[in-house]
């Protein structure tokens, strides 16, 4: 029996002894893995490569490409692979859901015995400082998918815009219960010049007379504790945990994380500051450009949404087009100039146009009396197309002023986020700005810089290892992220060449082949007897010795061949039980060679083996 029999035998044997190994669920750790080959942030052809160990969820080593893999390792080949901090997305309002604030929260007044005279003490419209989205924490399926497909393994979770809408958190992208997702449940507090729901207040000027009503409140309830607890005369103190969070704010102990899209909102933000003394971050920031100066003076991050609005045709750009387009009308005659060079025409032909001429000219004036469509001026469309430009570098211009920032995705999707950090380098924003905006700094600004933002021994195992740079190259794809350690798989893109799917012209692998494990030390290898058609669709037989028992097992195959890339998958069963071979091979002539699958329902992640065969000649098979 070969050591691949032996493996398969041996989980097998655990299975049968153990009825737990069949409802075991994914493994509390993370696979140890050693990445080999792989060149971390760095496009240059002479990049160094390195291997990568991962263990605990942590980078545990950085070594030399020639390192050998440790024992008991899965091994990965990242040949060919750009490795980067797995993106950390600052600002994101998806996988939590904020309750509405509960407005009046006085004992109602009996206006049978006396007239209500003053306004609620207690109206908390929009107010709701002590909210947790920790605590409500909810990342479906869908949502993690995308942040990780996008690169992305760890996201800032803020409460929905309100007031005072709570305390946001940081939380992993990978699939978990949301107590093993949370990295900070105190990231910032929240807020922003909205309040849902009916009633006082509803307008910009009400929003802000709210909030300051409310840390007034605050203020004065943290000296009524203050008075009570050193038995000072006045009344007890209510409990109410919202004026305690925003004395907890305005006693510096939060950072107030401010939603401000126009330039303005930052100055009323900033006149609040000064006036109750809170620490303050700004969110959105389309227009924080025209305030840079200041921001940097402060010292105060900002989280960009990169939300520019849909983009304005730039007009300039246009007329060049048709400019161009007219100048190659006139220097390529067209094919009826080619077979009439001297322009001759039959009388009786050129009557004819002139009159169909005339009757089209007739018919455009009647249908111009009819109706008439209006033309923005050329000075107009300029106008917009500079001032959507203006928001699309608002991120140059706060690097330029010495601001720093960080990328969010806010209400977008994480992959419209890698599509605008692109947008923004192809217009003259630094790479490795646009890539610390969305690793060290918004770590940094997360107060998790120890752990996250950079592929380094001793961080956090959070990374992605690219089919090319994501920043420059809009085809680069995720092959493999890891997101605490525990890895999702993507399927590598298609190199140069490859092919669309087809079989490489010539190549067919029907026929018979023989394929064992490179880690075999003798026993029967694997035979295979293949049918393929013209579209690459390939079908057959897989005969193998049962690691049971020794006696020959039989399965149907079933896969395809796409360039010299040959999938099969099959089906074997032994008792009670199902056992998936999946092999991804290479074909070079006669000979094939790759990765083997195998797939228990007792384990949950597949066993890896490198395989390789060679077609068996008709002349030994007829035999």
């Amino acid at each position: 029996m070969n050591r691949l029999q032996k493996s398969i035998a041996g989980v097998l044997s655990a299975t049968l002894l153990s009825a737990s190994w069949v409802n075991a669920q994914a493994p509390a750790s993370p696979i140890p893995t050693c990445i080999r080959n792989v060149a971390i942030d760095t496009s240059a052809d002479d990049a160094q490569l390195v291997t990568l160990i991962l263990r605990d969820g942590r980078i545990a080593q950085i070594l030399g490409a020639d390192a050998a893999t440790p024992q008991g390792m899965r091994e990965i080949d990242g040949a060919g692979l750009f490795c980067l901090p797995a993106f950390v997305d600052a600002i994101s309002y998806t996988g939590v859901q904020s309750p509405s604030p509960a407005i009046d929260q006085d004992k109602p007044v009996d206006v049978g015995a006396d007239v209500r005279v003053d306004m609620r003490q207690a109206n908390r419209k929009g107010i709701q400082p002590a909210f947790s989205a920790a605590r409500a924490l909810a990342i479906e399926t869908k949502d993690s998918e995308a942040w990780r497909e996008a690169g992305f393994g760890t996201a800032h979770i803020n409460p929905a815009r309100n007031l005072l809408g709570g305390t946001s958190c940081v939380a992993a992208t990978r699939e978990a219960a949301a107590r093993d997702l949370v990295l900070r449940a105190d990231a910032f507090s929240s807020a922003a010049f909205s309040a849902s729901g009916a009633g006082y207040p509803q307008t910009l000027m009400g929003y802000i007379a709210q909030l300051r009503q409310f840390f007034l409140d605050a203020g004065r309830h943290a000296e009524l504790q203050q008075r009570y607890a050193v038995q000072r005369p006045g009344a007890r103190p209510a409990f109410d945990a919202e004026l305690e969070a925003g004395g907890r704010i305005l006693a510096g102990q939060s950072v107030l994380l401010c939603e401000a899209v126009s330039n303005r909102d930052v100055e009323r933000w900033f006149k609040m500051s000064d006036r109750f003394g809170f620490k303050l971050a700004l969110s959105g920031g389309r227009d924080a450009w025209r305030v840079a100066a200041e921001i940097a003076e402060r010292e105060i991050p900002v989280l960009l949404t990169n939300d520019w609005g849909k983009e304005v045709k730039d007009p300039l750009a246009e007329k060049k087009d048709k400019k161009k387009g007219k100048k190659k009308d006139a220097a390529e005659p067209s094919e009826e100039d080619q077979e009439d060079p001297a322009g001759e025409k039959d009388v009786v032909e050129a009557a004819a146009d002139a009159d169909q001429e005339q009757t089209a000219a007739a018919e455009a004036d009647e249908e111009e009396e009819r109706s008439y469509t209006y033309d923005e001026p050329l000075a107009a469309r300029i106008d917009r197309r500079k001032e959507w430009e203006k928001h699309r570098d608002c991120a140059l211009r706060l690097h330029e002023a010495g601001v720093k920032i960080a990328f969010g995705s806010g209400a977008e999707k994480p992959s419209k986020l890698l599509e605008n950090a692109r947008a923004m380098v192809e217009a003259g924003l630094p790479r490795e700005v646009a890539l610390a905006a969305m690793t060290s700094e918004p770590a940094r600004i997360l107060g998790l810089a120890q752990r996250l933002g950079r592929v380094q021994a001793g961080f956090d195992a959070n990374l992605t290892l690219w089919s090319a740079d994501p920043l420059t190259d809009e085809k680069a794809k995720p092959v493999y992220i890891y997101v605490d350690g525990f890895e999702t798989k993507y399927e590598r893109p298609k190199a140069k060449g490859e092919g669309d799917g087809a079989p490489a012209e010539g190549l067919d692998v029907s026929g018979n082949w023989s394929v064992q494990s490179d880690e075999d030390d003798g026993g029967e290898p694997t035979r295979l007897a293949l049918v393929m058609s013209e579209d690459g669709a390939v079908s057959g037989t897989l005969t193998t010795q049962n690691p049971q028992d020794e006696s020959e097992l039989t399965a149907e195959v079933s896969g395809s061949l796409k360039g010299n890339k040959l999938s099969l998958e099959a089906v074997i069963t032994m008792g009670d039980m199902e056992v998936t071979l999946g092999y991804e091979l290479e074909v070079d002539g006669d000979a094939v060679s790759g990765q083997l699958n195998i797939m228990v329902p007792a384990m949950p992640e597949p066993m890896e083996r490198s395989v390789s065969g060679s077609r068996i000649p008709d002349s030994i098979t007829s035999h």
